[in-house]
């Protein structure tokens, strides 16, 4: 059955626009909108809702403030089209300033980490060469340096030993070597500048450590361990910060995702200044869009169907069968104006003229195993043929037409081949039969001043 189609003019609340295009957007099946564009032509200082989408920013805000939190992006239902932009971003804003002098205060912790785990190494190069810390910082007149050397490094000393300075290694791992070099106090300046030029990173040692060095690397390391219970705390202070924020992340990001695809069909939204319209094909009434839609101020007007056939705007087609029928409406095509449905007559020719003339249990096993395979209204009707098929099967008791199991209990004369060239004579024949009774039954209601499609 083709059922009326209608063309609905609905106009609202600029304001509105949103709300309405939500609502319309769960009738996608039952209501199609018409672009602006094609309709704005006629119509005096209207536009298409096509502008920069609002959206974007704030959603790539949520995308970095939840990643930076790793909050997984599980979807949550959206009940609102109302959100406040610059609301959600000066929130968006205050959640990365808190994480961000939380991780200030976790990089200045890890810098001060890293010397001291740096200075461990270096006390124990030199505890093993017997040198004491404590003469290090009692030294006058001469200035000592420790640290590391890239080892790529070490053979371009050799180009500097007319420089007044003294150096030692004193240990080596896979990439460095620990080193010490030292010079009076007022040419050091000098010497740092060739060590620089090296990639040479000193290591301080830090005012604290002095004494036996096995007391110096004890006090380092539980320094160490007093920052290492810190940074378990921050990490503790960001994963509340993501418990507190989670939630209302998580119902902002999904509402800013559905208003961002949503303001892409502004396309389909006349502009009217302080009012918006929406152009739209149902087979819905009047009544039934008002309730759908349902806000203040709401008024829709009914128009002649073709009213823009001249901008190329066609209506689409609905046809409803049962289920049972409804895969044979892939046999035909529909065009606005079309009346007649011949969806159930093909069904039931089909399926009779199957049962009838091409009944085999081969054959009809067949059909339904392929229905397994092809997709959508074709495994569907293939199905069917095939049940009609395997039924005439049974009566006729032959496997694809070369054997009998049984004596038949019905059958229509025993010449196959002429058998299955008249099952597809007598259906391309029905088609093409109700092909021209649709294009009659569209002239003949133009004819008599209905619509007009063409």
């Amino acid at each position: 059955m083709i059922k009326n189609t209608h063309l609905y003019n609905i106009v609202f609340s600029r304001d509105d626009y949103m709300e309405v295009l939500m609502k319309l957007e769960n009738h996608q099946d039952s209501i199609y909108p018409v672009k602006a564009k094609k309709v704005i032509s006629n119509l005096d200082h209207a536009t298409s809702m096509e502008d920069r989408n609002p959206y974007n920013e704030v959603l790539d805000e949520l995308y970095n403030v939840m990643d930076v939190l790793h909050i997984e992006r599980v979807d949550r239902p959206v009940q609102s089209a109302f959100l406040n932009v610059r609301e959600i971003l000066d929130y968006i804003s205050e959640i990365h300033q808190k994480l961000d002098d939380i991780n200030e205060i976790k990089r200045g912790i890890k810098k001060d980490y890293y010397e001291n785990q740096e200075a461990i190494e270096l006390i124990s190069c030199l505890h093993r060469d017997r040198i004491s810390i404590d003469d290090i910082h009692e030294l006058k007149y001469v200035a000592l340096r420790f640290g590391k050397l890239p080892l790529s490094q070490i053979e371009k000393i050799k180009y500097f030993d007319s420089y007044p300075f003294v150096y030692q290694e004193l240990s080596h791992s896979d990439q460095f070597a620990w080193v010490v070099y030292g010079g009076v106090e007022h040419s050091i300046g000098e010497i740092d500048n060739i060590f620089s030029s090296m990639n040479f990173e000193e290591v301080k040692l830090p005012q604290f450590a002095h004494g036996k060095m096995e007391e110096a690397v004890a006090e380092l390391k539980a320094e160490n361990k007093t920052m290492e219970a810190y940074l378990q705390e921050l990490d503790q202070r960001i994963e509340k910060v993501k418990e507190d924020n989670e939630e209302q992340l998580l119902g902002d990001f999904w509402k800013a995702y559905r208003l961002k695809e949503l303001y892409k069909k502004g396309k389909y939204v006349v502009d009217l200044k302080t009012k918006a319209a929406i152009y739209a094909f149902s087979s819905l009434s009047k009544d039934e869009i008002e309730g759908i839609v349902n806000i203040p101020g709401l008024t829709i007007h009914e128009l002649p169907i073709d009213t823009y056939q001249d901008q190329g705007v066609e209506g689409p087609v609905y046809v409803e069968n049962n289920a049972f029928f409804q895969p044979f409406e892939c046999l035909f095509t529909f065009k606005p104006g079309e009346k007649f449905d011949p969806t159930i007559l093909a069904g039931v020719v089909t399926m009779i003229s199957a049962f009838v003339l091409l009944g085999d249990l081969g054959v009809g096993i067949l059909c339904i195993l392929l229905s397994l395979v092809a997709r959508g209204n074709i495994g569907k009707l293939l199905q069917r043929v095939g049940v009609a098929v395997t039924i005439g099967g049974l009566l006729s008791g032959t496997v694809f037409y070369s054997m009998s199991l049984y004596d038949s209990i019905f059958v229509v004369g025993t010449n196959y081949a002429m058998k299955i060239g008249l099952f597809f004579v007598i259906n391309i024949a029905v088609l093409l039969v109700c092909s021209l009774v649709k294009k009659v039954t569209k002239r003949s209601i133009k004819s008599k001043g209905g619509l007009s499609w063409q």
